[in-house]
């Protein structure tokens, strides 16, 4: 990004899923947004001039849009990438992907990891459509149109650990994302899962974050 190129982060809130009902409680409910979304703006890519919580219409002006997805938005599958023409890609992921995905293939977006080459393992990252395009659509009803979309997390090394609550009204709800090179996980700190599925020891180089 030319240092002369202002650049808009915004980080989209966790899609609405329906809550457990608690025993003997009424029927769950979805949530739902209020359609105000986390933001940083920076003059270069590198300082931070501004940042808050606003409704989309409030949001700053940039040359660029960064559009980020949580963690519980994105599932991804390791594949060996198939060798198929730019045209027909799709519908081999598609088919490659079918019985990993939670969606039939149609309903779901999928992009292919930078650099990824033909006969070789490549991560698949996985969105739901539908749902991503009506985030796209209520953005650029408030003239905010975005110019790339990234997730929160993706494979890598050294490893990151991210800790924030599923749920802000549920002081209960802490979860950890685990971040490494065999995929991201979002796990609750609630019991001995997490434990069980994390190396012993932890990697020293790895990144250690937190939501206030």
């Amino acid at each position: 990004l030319p240092s002369s190129m202002s650049i808009l982060v915004i980080q989209l809130s966790p899609r609405g899923r329906l809550r457990a009902r608690s025993p003997g409680g009424a029927e769950p409910e979805s949530d739902r947004s209020d359609g105000a979304c986390f933001f940083v703006l920076s003059p270069d890519g590198l300082a931070i001039a501004s940042q808050g919580h606003c409704a989309a219409s409030l949001l700053p002006r940039a040359d660029h849009v960064a559009l980020v997805l949580s963690d519980d938005d994105v599932s991804w599958h390791r594949i060996t990438l198939p060798k198929a023409p730019a045209s027909k890609l799709r519908a081999a992921l598609a088919s490659v992907l079918e019985e990993a995905l939670l969606d039939e293939p149609e309903n779901v977006h999928l992009a292919l990891a930078p650099q990824a080459i033909a006969g070789q393992p490549a991560w698949i990252a996985a969105v739901d459509r539908s749902w991503l395009r009506s985030e796209l659509a209520a953005l650029e009803k408030a003239e905010v149109f975005v110019d790339l979309v990234l997730p929160l997390s993706w494979p890598d090394e050294p490893p990151g650990r991210h800790f924030c609550h599923a749920d802000a009204t549920d002081s209960e709800s802490l979860v950890l994302h685990w971040a490494h090179l065999g995929g991201v996980a979002t796990l609750r700190l609630r019991g001995s899962l997490a434990r069980s599925l994390l190396p012993r020891p932890l990697p020293q180089a790895s990144l250690l974050t937190a939501t206030p």
